[in-house]
């Protein structure tokens, strides 16, 4: 069995059953996710809406968002003392929050650096993205800086760095207003700033969307979600590509997490072994919920 290309056979009729020649179409295919019955963080409480999670690569620490402190939205952090173990109560991230509306916490695999979307004054217009520092995880967050290169006068929402954190697949209404899509804002190293972003093209059409996008580590996979123009239930989806030069292509719906409800705001370990997502699955509200992730072998 070949499991890294599509292959047909052409030369004859397939139901005549007789000999042709393989041509090797040059798809990659790569094994596909499965995933366990997810477990929703109800030690985060459940009372409030919680959503966008991202975390630290040793998985011991998540920000998200959440409408609990002053029914705008703000940014949450929960640690816990293993990857087994449910989280500590949360708290606010008061650097990064405010009166003003903040939403999607992307956080940095080595947790030193975090992007927050926010409508406070300051920035270009509507939701723009704002980025924090800070030098070790036991200090706290510099004061936001209003990310200008990476905005723009409608919604612009941030997703945590990938391809080695050179690579932010940000959320932005930008020509599109009212429907979100990807663009991809790069830099030449983690110690520069973002570049203007580009928009991503290739796996969606005009009828749907794209957006929580969330690009892994080696820059070859992407994971987002997507509904119809206008709607408002959203289903995961994974892609691959070859090479971090090449589009994406061979999008899938992850069946095992997707469900009638809304699912989005995707992150995957970078082991692979863990994803987390957001979902209103029980009640209406968006919680974040955790699940073992393994690939298929072939």
């Amino acid at each position: 069995m070949r499991p890294h290309g599509l292959f047909v056979t052409i030369g004859c009729a397939v139901a005549t059953g007789c000999g042709g020649t393989m041509v090797d179409l040059g798809i990659p295919h790569p094994a596909p996710y499965q995933f366990k019955t997810p477990r929703e963080l109800s030690e985060l409480d459940t009372t409030y809406a919680n959503s966008n999670p991202t975390l630290t690569a040793d998985l011991l620490e998540i920000f998200f968002s959440t409408n609990r402190s002053d029914m705008q939205g703000d940014v949450w952090t929960a640690r816990r003392a293993s990857p087994k173990d449910p989280f500590d109560p949360p708290a606010l991230v008061a650097e990064v929050s405010s009166p003003s509306y903040e939403t999607s916490p992307a956080v940095s695999l080595d947790g030193l650096s975090i992007y927050v979307g926010s409508d406070r004054d300051g920035g270009l217009g509507d939701i723009d993205i704002w980025g924090a520092t800070r030098p070790d995880r036991t200090t706290a967050w510099s004061a936001v800086t209003d990310l200008a290169a990476m905005n723009s006068t409608v919604k612009d929402v941030p997703r945590p760095p990938g391809q080695h954190g050179l690579v932010m697949p940000m959320s932005s209404e930008r020509d599109s207003v009212g429907s979100y899509r990807t663009f991809l804002a790069a830099r030449p190293s983690v110690d520069q700033p973002f570049a203007t972003p580009t928009v991503m093209v290739g796996l969606t059409g005009a009828s749907t969307t794209l957006d929580d996008a969330f690009l892994t580590d080696d820059g070859l996979t992407l994971f987002y979600a997507s509904a119809p123009v206008g709607g408002t239930t959203r289903d995961l989806f994974v892609a691959w590509r070859a090479s971090t030069a090449d589009p994406f292509s061979l999008p899938t719906p992850l069946r095992d997490l997707n469900s009638p409800a809304d699912e989005r705001d995707p992150w995957l370990s970078p082991d692979g072994t863990t994803f987390f997502f957001s979902s209103d699955r029980d009640n209406g509200v968006l919680q974040i919920f955790e699940a073992a992730a393994s690939r298929q072998t072939r």
